[in-house]
């Protein structure tokens, strides 16, 4: 089956922390698309800017300060949508998703395995790897050679199958449908300038399989008759390119020493890097290191990458890119599994015990205790319970990270169709090595299997927390819909 791109960009011009909402529109009568290949590309640059040189160029990411977990790598570009809306010209409201971010995120600590959320190379990928920082950022750095680094835009691919149970359709009929409107209300203002490569990092940790650190430069040789340097060489030797923290055009703070002056600073682009045969990398600075006189050396020479002073976040433009098929005609009834969502405050207590109502033809319920986002207020949880129709369950108590537990959660992703992929319940913290011991942030949801009832049924709730809890808590019910 061919398929044929076409792009529809989104009603609003201007996008900002404040101006967050996307309203886009898929044209009636214009053919076929399956959504399940469609997304929503969001077009962001990311700057970061030196005072004293306009021509620096950063190893930026793009980073998702949630609130209270700044240092979670998101697991899904679904984060970027707090709340979406699928509407049909002729069927009305198909579906309405409140907290899509925190559904989605937290489901996906859990259908995505270790090896998968470690190479996943969505737009949030910039956690610190085994050589301690990451360039899997936005612009285009070059770490040998004297071709210029540059800032370059950057997409978000947000799937539709992300955002919306609907998402999945391979044949949307427009003629059937009329004109579709995707409404989304964007956590654009939770949007950042992040990176591994810092004024700290990673100078002062000593380079993988080496015995020095990243920082440290040889002394320069003796200048018999003295002038301008230009250029140092490091202490210490890269076997592969990926290790080299330095890209052209980066702006470094030279740290040396000389007979006449004593110990210095300067502050230097790199204009050209070469990878010797030694292993060790020459660095040629686009403006002099410093003047030295005749028979003058510089010694105990260092770097750091030089802070930006100021960085920000533009979003470009945002636009549906749908996949449009050859097919005439589509279903005109379609099933699919959507979520409905209830909020509700947890009391500052150390028990909760409520009654709440799952709408009918739900198949499962999924709990989730976000302070914002991430389900990481379940780390207090010690225990809980769910009845259904004044029906227990489970014959005691289920405790977290338990066997129960465990099995709980499989029998609900089955229910749910999705294989249950990953047991260890925690995100990537961007901030630490990946080797490191505190390099996971713990988390948890609660879900069971729902039977089918064409009723609303009554879902009781009893959690145990070892400490007061806080926040709110979100009740996901998956069930079946048609339109």
């Amino acid at each position: 089956m061919a398929l044929n791109i076409v792009k529809y960009s989104a009603e609003q011009g201007s996008f900002s922390a404040t101006k967050n909402n996307v309203d886009i529109h898929l044209p009636a009568n214009t053919g076929v698309y399956d959504l399940s290949k469609s997304y929503i590309n969001v077009n962001v640059t990311l700057n970061e800017t030196a005072a004293g040189d306009a021509d620096a160029v950063y190893a930026s990411s793009l980073k998702f300060n949630e609130g209270t977990s700044n240092d979670v790598v998101p697991p899904t570009n679904a984060v970027m949508v707090k709340h979406c809306d699928f509407i049909s010209q002729s069927r009305g409201s198909i579906e309405r998703i409140r907290h899509v971010d925190a559904l989605r995120a937290n489901l996906a600590i859990y259908e995505k395995d270790k090896s998968y959320l470690k190479e996943d190379k969505n737009v949030f990928k910039s956690a610190k790897t085994e050589q301690v920082f990451s360039k899997n950022g936005a612009n285009e750095l070059y770490n040998v050679g004297s071709v210029g680094s540059r800032i370059r835009p950057q997409d978000i691919r947000i799937d539709l199958k992300d955002l919306f149970g609907f998402g999945v359709v391979e044949q949307y009929d427009t003629s059937k449908f009329g004109n579709t409107k995707i409404h989304c209300q964007c956590n654009f203002d939770k949007l950042a300038v992040g990176g591994t490569i810092t004024a700290v990092n990673p100078w002062n940790v000593v380079v993988r399989a080496g015995a020095a650190n990243y920082g440290a430069f040889d002394n320069n040789a003796v200048n018999a008759g003295g002038g301008d340097e230009f250029t140092i060489t490091s202490t210490a030797a890269y076997n592969v390119l990926e290790d080299i923290p330095f890209h052209t055009n980066q702006l470094l703070t030279v740290s040396f020493t000389v007979t006449t002056g004593g110990a210095q600073t300067e502050d230097c682009r790199i204009s050209e890097i070469v990878h010797k045969d030694d292993g060790k990398v020459q660095l040629t600075f686009a403006n002099k290191i410093h003047t030295v006189v005749a028979g003058e050396t510089m010694t105990t020479i260092s770097v750091v990458q030089k802070a930006a002073t100021a960085s920000s976040v533009t979003i470009n433009k945002v636009e549906l890119v749908a996949y449009r098929t050859e097919d005439a005609a589509g279903p005109g009834e379609i099933q699919f599994l959507s979520y409905s969502t209830e909020s509700d405050s947890v009391p500052g207590s150390t028990s909760l015990n409520k009654q709440y109502y799952l709408p009918p033809n739900t198949l499962n319920a999924i709990v989730m205790t976000p302070n914002s986002i991430y389900s990481r207020e379940t780390n207090a949880i010690t225990k809980y319970r769910f009845t259904l129709n004044n029906k227990a369950t489970t014959n005691r108590d289920i405790e977290i990270k338990s066997g129960l537990h465990y099995d709980q959660l499989n029998k609900s992703f089955i229910n749910m169709g999705l294989k249950l992929a990953n047991l260890d319940e925690s995100f990537i913290n961007d901030d630490k090595l990946q080797t490191a011991d505190d390099s996971r942030v713990q988390a948890a949801i609660l879900a069971t299997p729902v039977p089918v009832s064409a009723n609303m049924t009554q879902m009781g709730l009893e959690i145990t927390a070892g400490g007061a809890m806080s926040g709110n808590i979100l009740i996901f019910s998956q069930r079946m819909s048609k339109v």
